[in-house]
């Protein structure tokens, strides 16, 4: 029965890959392995990368690797990446290869923030903000971050923006899950037919 269901859940999701993506967000996440935020965090708005379990480009934005005067880190120690009025233009984080899954903490919350997920190669995007996640802090308070989550019910997600139109944006911890390429599906089915001729031999 297990092997049913996950031989029809990688066909749902061999066939979702060409669909309109759907995104949906909410509060918790952080699964899966951290990514490495990196950047020069000496010039504003000279973006940075995201490396590791997934790659990415950063334009627009800082990396700052160090508390600053404008916001707390995100996580004490760790590198953050800041968008806004203060730090620079609008940021704009593209992957290299799609994923269906991202989490991120999300700094001193408030509702100048607002993030754009964009989906099949940007031409689909879905706008949330801190009321409509409804985020239980909305005031810019620098001592509180809210773990974030956004799954492609069907399609990837291809990017994100963070914009603020006062004060600044801050993020940071990001984990993300790439998306299978075709070959990897073919090889996951054939890999569950083998396990379930295996397991009607063994009955037999």
């Amino acid at each position: 029965m297990r092997l049913m269901h996950a031989a029809t859940l990688a066909v749902a999701l061999a066939a979702a890959t060409g669909a309109q993506a759907t995104v949906s967000g909410s509060l918790g996440g952080e699964y899966g392995t951290f990514a490495t935020l990196s950047g020069t965090g000496v010039v504003p708005n000279s973006g940075g990368t995201l490396s590791g379990a997934t790659s990415a480009t950063i334009v627009g934005g800082t990396v700052f690797a160090a508390d600053q005067t404008f916001a707390d880190d995100v996580v004490p120690g760790e590198n953050f990446l800041a968008a806004g009025p203060t730090a620079g233009q609008p940021s704009v984080l593209t992957f290299a290869t799609p994923v269906n899954y991202i989490s991120f903490l999300w700094g001193s919350p408030d509702t100048y923030n607002t993030l754009t997920v964009f989906s099949n190669g940007g031409t689909t995007s879905q706008t949330f903000t801190t009321a409509s996640m409804l985020f239980p802090v909305q005031n810019g308070d620098q001592s509180f971050n809210q773990a974030v989550q956004f799954v492609a019910t069907a399609g990837q997600i291809t990017g994100l923006k963070f914009e603020s139109t006062i004060n600044a944006f801050e993020v940071g911890r990001f984990t993300v899950t790439p998306v299978p390429e075709p070959g990897t599906y073919a090889l996951m089915l054939a890999g569950l037919g083998v396990m379930g001729y295996v397991a009607r031999r063994r009955r037999g």
